[in-house]
């Protein structure tokens, strides 16, 4: 299972190739600039600023300036590592592509964002607030990043292009792309199992693990986040078991979901 589920466009490219026509032609920043990224990523992060600030019994005059100096960033920035992620939308294999938005898109984008917030905070006296609020920030934009080239890849939330299709299109369609995407990872691992590549899988569980306890304590401030912390089941006090725990049931109503499937195909 790759991870577009479309037929591989006949445009595609090698990540050098990617990289060389951005280099040759950087004014497609301008053409591609994403303004429905734009729009989602200062309507989605704005909050996480305002919710921070108030959490810290900042006052609401505080908290919706942090939101408007994050909404103000994140529109313009959103637009351009929006158009940077097309262009890699059709790289072979896709794993290149994923590599390298992973690394380049959260990293300039924070560097900045970390500019803009800190002077916010500098003048306002809230720099405490401010750290809590860009590290669930990195955690969103890794998420993000993830999914604009999951949806990307199958010619939504692009602009500019052939297949772009209007904004209120695309929106009708995330919801299934977002189930998509929340069950990608469980839906390999189940084949995974399916094939017998059992070390594999468990390396795979393992990981999912780790990534889902450093997301959740990054966003909550909280190490565990299962019933009573996992003081009252002591198995549940090593460090990623709760990511795991949430997995392994995913992965097993996949496996339910695959063998119904494929026992109406055999009967049909």
């Amino acid at each position: 299972m790759a991870f577009d589920e479309t037929p591989p466009a006949p445009q595609s490219n090698t990540i050098g190739e990617a990289w060389a026509s951005l280099l040759r032609d950087p004014s497609q920043f301008i053409r591609y600039w994403n303004y429905k990224g734009a729009i989602l990523s200062g309507a989605m992060r704005a909050p996480i600023f305002l919710i921070t600030y108030l959490i810290g019994k900042e006052s609401l005059r505080l908290a919706i300036g942090a939101a408007l100096v994050q909404f103000t960033f994140r529109f313009f920035f959103a637009g351009v590592g929006g158009a940077l992620i097309q262009r890699f939308r059709r790289v072979e294999p896709a794993w290149k592509a994923l590599l390298t938005i992973l690394l380049i898109v959260p990293l300039i984008s924070h560097l900045f964002e970390f500019a803009f917030q800190f002077l916010f905070a500098y003048f306002t006296a809230t720099n405490d607030h401010t750290d809590e609020a860009i590290i669930r920030s990195i955690c969103f934009s890794i998420i993000s990043a993830l999914f604009t080239l999951f949806i990307m890849r199958r010619n939504v939330m692009i602009v500019g292009d052939e297949d772009s299709k209007s904004f209120f299109s695309d929106m009708a369609r995330l919801p299934a792309l977002i189930f998509e995407f929340i069950m990608f990872i469980p839906n390999e691992i189940a084949f995974m199992i399916k094939r017998g590549a059992f070390g594999l899988t468990l390396l795979s569980i393992a990981a999912f693990g780790v990534f889902a306890q450093m997301i959740c304590w990054a966003f909550t401030n909280k190490m565990f986040w299962t019933y009573g912390g996992g003081k009252q089941i002591q198995v549940l006090k090593f460090w990623g078991t709760d990511g795991i725990i949430l997995l392994l049931l995913v992965i097993g109503l996949s496996l339910i979901y695959y063998r119904k499937s494929n026992a109406e195909t055999r009967t049909e």
